[in-house]
């Protein structure tokens, strides 16, 4: 997949960024902090969950990680090569590396083959992410229709250390999806011990545990292993003490308690008495000013990260369980001003993002986190050192007429008078105005929840005189956690804008991001209330030829055929990135979860990366007994940006 994130992480947990070397280390060895969210699924090759991953980057590792500074190195593949043309890719492991059992037993050597096993259970459990590879590791569609059988997929155990993937086409950026979790290494022994559904083949989730909730479920070859895993309450792990790179694994515990963000101050004043190892200074508090001058000499912004929340429309709204929509005619009318560009343009027009972010951000930081489109802007750059996102802004000049900067840090669409001058072009093509949308908010933890629902209703009907009414609709955490974030069910999309959802890439193509849309593939197809091209459902595909998502099909696969020119592969994604935009067919708002941070984690002694899962990793981070201070962060920081750019 790409992370697909919860809203539940940015608005209440933000995690200070780290990557390089530092100074002031100490011989601490854990590390605390909270977790709003629980863990669903340890079968970390199935998984799309970013929730899930942030404990499983820890527990097993693949061929390639990030170091500190961003650089792909070898984890369990010392080293890699492809071919001239990116068609074929081998990795050779490191040998007597240790898969162990959740007590820390050998339980015997990765292999080439774990790198087979894991890939095909992956397919046959229908992994989330399985669309990573469609098209692009040979056969793999194929296997997944029944067509062919495993061993004619693209991927093989050429000996005991030496696994090699065969393209659909060329993909030369094959090696930083490695990083991500599909890829990862099963030992088949094991898997088969879990039940008689975990044979390969023969998949049957009725009687298969492997991967369930329970630390015992799956083997270990990373830097920790799971030691307690408490629904609500509390998450541990522990060294892997036979980790092939245990020198670089420095906190030996790390402990997670659960906080559902009820009181505000929970975190700091854990941080304050020691509990926890950092702490963020949130905006919402009223005393917000007072702990900025505490700890003025500690405190620092955390770094801008490669995460796009923004508002999803429901396409094809089937449910009202949660609504505030009391008549058919309203409901009908809702949907068809959603399916109206114009209208989708002028709720982009008249929501104040930045008062939405401040909510708990401070102004500053809320201001650097807003994303104008739905892709990470410095996800490449093209081979004529044209960034992506001037890319990008001329491709919306040529679809448009009209010039845009869509890089992050500022607000290009916020404007009351076009707002209205969209409404009454939507009036022109038979919207009836007031429309009113129902927005899924949680009700039953953090009040900042609340208030950011609240800000969004206030701006986007202030700005429109009242013609655009946001319905906040306020349920429970796991209500809305449910329908919003994990519901895989087009049918079950209960609302007509969603915020709850963000992504992330895996890899460093803009595809990564493109292909979420995808009315064939796309993982956000279901948020958007709809189903996939292959599932042949007319009122769907009604509905994407409407809104305009047949053509953002066309324009993603022109891209993804261009595989050899990678300055004609970006401009054709450039242009479907700004068809997305033009047609408000999804809102951009903003990165993942920002703010001042106050930390004992040395700055950027963790894994770094855009990219894959790696910035889970708990491995190269140091924690000192003080306080970082932010004289020491600006020089760690100075000395990370020079070691990235000598790289």
């Amino acid at each position: 997949m790409k992370k697909f994130l919860g809203l539940s992480l940015s608005a209440l947990m933000v995690a200070a960024l780290s990557g390089c070397g530092g100074n002031n280390v100490s011989s601490v060895t854990n590390y605390a902090y909270v977790y709003s969210s629980d863990v669903q699924n340890l079968d970390y090759v199935t998984s799309q969950y970013a929730v899930d991953h942030q404990v499983n980057a820890n527990l097993v590792d693949g061929l390639l990680e990030n170091s500190t500074t961003g650089e792909l190195v070898g984890a369990l593949a010392e080293s890699w090569e492809s071919n001239d043309d990116a068609t074929v890719w081998t990795f050779h492991l490191r040998e007597g590396v240790q898969w162990v059992t959740s007590e820390g037993v050998e339980y015997g050597e990765v292999t080439a083959q774990d790198f087979v096993t894991g890939l095909q259970h992956a397919v046959d459990f229908e992994s989330g992410t399985a669309w990573l590879l469609e098209g692009v590791l040979k056969n793999f569609v194929e296997y997944e229709r029944g067509a062919v059988t495993f061993d004619e997929v693209g991927v093989k155990a050429v000996d005991t250390y030496t696994v090699e993937y065969t393209m659909e086409q060329s993909t030369p950026y094959f090696d930083s999806m490695t990083t991500y979790a599909i890829l990862y290494p099963i030992n088949a022994t094991f898997l088969e011990s879990q039940g008689v559904g975990c044979k390969l083949g023969e998949p049957d989730r009725t009687t298969c545990s492997f991967g369930s909730v329970d630390p015992s479920s799956i083997l270990y070859n990373g830097g920790y292993l799971l030691t307690a895993l408490d629904s609500k309450s509390h998450i541990q792990f522990q060294k892997n003490e036979n980790y092939w790179d245990a020198e670089h694994v420095y906190v030996e515990t790390v402990d997670w308690y659960f906080d559902d963000g009820s009181d505000p101050y929970s975190v700091i004043n854990g941080f304050a008495q020691g509990t926890y190892t950092q702490a963020t200074l949130s905006a919402s508090w009223e005393d917000f000013e007072e702990y900025v001058e505490e700890y003025k000499d500690y405190y620092y912004p955390t770094l801008p990260n490669s995460a796009c929340f923004g508002t999803n429309f429901n396409y094809n709204r089937q449910s009202y369980n949660y609504t505030a929509h009391t008549t058919d005619a309203e409901k009908e009318n809702t949907q068809n001003a959603i399916r109206n560009a114009n209208f989708r343009r002028a709720y982009m027009a008249a929501f104040d993002r930045v008062a939405y972010l401040t909510v708990n951000t401070p102004e500053e930081v809320a201001v650097d986190m807003l994303r104008n489109m739905n892709q990470f802007p410095d996800i490449v750059t093209a081979p004529d050192g044209t960034s992506y996102t001037e890319l990008v802004n001329n491709a919306y000049e040529e679809l448009t007429g009209e010039a845009i900067d869509l890089s992050d840090g500022q607000d290009p669409f916020l404007n009351k008078e076009k707002a209205l001058e969209y409404i009454e072009a939507a009036k022109a093509e038979g919207v009836q105005f007031p429309v009113t949308l129902d927005l899924l908010a949680i009700g039953d933890q953090s009040q900042i929840y609340i208030d950011r629902a609240n800000s969004m209703k206030q701006s986007v009907e202030a700005n429109t005189d009242g013609q655009i009414i946001i319905n906040v609709i306020l349920q429970s955490y796991d209500v809305v956690n449910d329908i919003c974030y994990r519901n895989q069910d087009p049918a079950r999309a209960d609302y007509d804008i969603n915020t709850f959802s963000g992504w992330s890439p895996d890899y460093a193509d803009p595809k990564s991001f493109v292909d979420i849309y995808s009315t064939s593939s796309g993982a956000y197809m279901h948020t958007l209330g709809l189903a996939l091209d292959d599932e042949n459902d007319p009122s769907s595909q009604e509905a994407k030829a409407e809104v305009g998502l047949d053509e953002y099909e066309r324009l993603y696969r022109e891209a993804d055929a261009i595989t050899t020119d990678m300055q004609a592969r970006y401009e054709a994604f450039a242009k479907a990135d700004a068809y997305m935009v033009a047609n408000a067919i999804m809102v951009p708002q903003q990165m993942d979860a920002r703010g001042y941070v106050v930390t004992k984690v040395v700055p950027f002694t963790r894994s770094y990366s855009n990219t894959g899962i790696s910035e889970y990793k708990y491995k190269f981070m140091r924690v000192q007994e003080e306080t970082v201070t932010r004289e020491q962060y600006d020089a760690a920081y100075e000395e990370w940006l020079a070691a990235r750019e000598a790289q």
